[in-house]
């Protein structure tokens, strides 16, 4: 959706599925709104669902990259 209909239209998919208690708490749907909001050009927010997504997941390597692109936003 994002990438026929732009980034905004994007923004919206994820929210149908934060619904669902099995998967509102999951990473890659604050990974996901993070890079939407990045390519927004929305830096400090996207900088901050980055963080919110690294938090969420106990994985390591799965961690390093929203931390470091957080980092890269500032």
């Amino acid at each position: 959706m994002a990438m026929v209909n732009g980034p905004a239209a994007g923004l919206d998919l994820p929210e149908e599925p934060a619904h669902d208690p099995r998967l509102a708490r999951h990473h890659r749907l604050f990974a996901t709104r993070a890079q939407l909001l990045e390519l927004l050009g929305e830096h400090e927010s996207a900088a901050d669902a980055y963080r919110e997504a690294a938090r969420r997941t106990t994985s390591a390597p799965e961690r390093r990259h929203p931390t470091a692109r957080a980092h890269r936003l500032g």
